[in-house]
């Protein structure tokens, strides 16, 4: 378990060096629901399994929203029925959860426009690019210091800057696959006392179909957290028959489980991006018209040609 875990942390690091990625640790509750059909009667579910879950998933984005996923997390689906007569293992048993095991997930998601909750205004807009044009250009220039009307630009921008918070919500819709690397076989025995005892590892599927959708909320240009729900359900066939002799009698039991549920979750992005020039364009941008102000305006510092 260490050994895969250091792998896809290696993998995911080298990833995101190289490329625009978001990790997103998560904790969450995983609520599957693993139920058995002895001798091919009705299912029914011998124990309840809502247990924490743990992981993380590396989320890569194309220019169009949609890009692949690759993620690992901790499932317990497993469930050991253990009977000791094939005969009424049906009403007699014991049921417990099987170990924790690690699942590889990978698939596609989409990634919407973000939904804005606050949208500023065009007046606000503009009042705030005014205020930082002028306090920009009027610092570079000691003399604008002697003028009241340029030093009160500071509570005005400071007031702009605080109309500017806006929460937003991106939808991320996701689907994929699930692969269990371990696995044990359908039926164990073991003799316990004299008497030979019998686990059945319901619910020991390899694969599973993976389908949710997440919502990113974030204040401005932050991306704060996740929230994830998904369903999955499993696709291998659990289906197992073994054969019992007692006292000249020959008894065949078959046994069969299938597994499906949900899991919740709440994680925090952490993005891989690369630096745009938008940046270095904003500053030539400023400074040519810091130029322009001073040729204009010659040195003064509160009133417009």
């Amino acid at each position: 378990m260490r050994r895969a875990v250091l792998v896809l942390a290696f993998v995911a690091w080298v990833c995101a060096a190289k490329s625009q990625l978001t990790i997103l640790p998560q904790v969450g509750l995983e609520n599957p629901s693993t139920k058995i059909s002895y001798n091919n009667l009705p299912y029914f579910s011998p124990v309840d399994q809502l247990q924490p879950q743990f992981g993380v998933r590396a989320n890569y984005k194309f220019k169009g929203g949609f890009g692949p996923f690759l993620g690992l997390v901790t499932s317990r689906s497993g469930v050991n029925y253990n009977f000791t007569d094939p005969d009424n293992g049906m009403t007699t048993y014991n049921a417990s959860h099987a170990k924790t095991q690690l699942q590889i997930q990978g698939g596609l998601q989409y990634t919407t426009k973000p939904i804005i909750f606050k949208q500023k205004s065009s007046t606000t807009t503009a009042k705030t690019t005014t205020s930082e044009k002028t306090y920009s250009c009027h610092s570079l220039y000691s003399s604008c210091t002697h003028y009241s009307g340029c030093c009160k630009k500071s509570s005005s921008d400071q007031k702009a800057k605080a109309q500017k918070q806006s929460w937003s919500m991106r939808i991320q819709p996701s689907a994929g696959f699930g692969f269990v690397p371990s696995s044990k076989s359908g039926v164990t025995t073991e003799t316990l006392g004299g008497q030979p005892t019998y686990t059945y590892n319901a619910g020991n599927l390899k694969t599973a179909l993976l389908t949710g959708v997440g919502f990113e909320f974030a204040k401005n240009k932050t991306r704060l957290f996740t929230l994830g729900v998904n369903y999955f359900k499993g696709l291998s066939n659990n289906r197992t028959t073994f054969t019992t002799q007692s006292a000249a009698k020959t008894t065949t039991t078959m046994l069969n489980s299938k597994v499906s549920g949900w899991n919740a979750s709440i994680g925090i992005p952490i993005g891989f991006s690369k630096k745009s020039s938008s940046t270095h364009k904003t500053e030539h941008k400023s400074t040519y018209d810091c130029q322009q102000y001073r040729i204009e305006h010659r040195y003064r510092c509160g009133k417009v040609i």
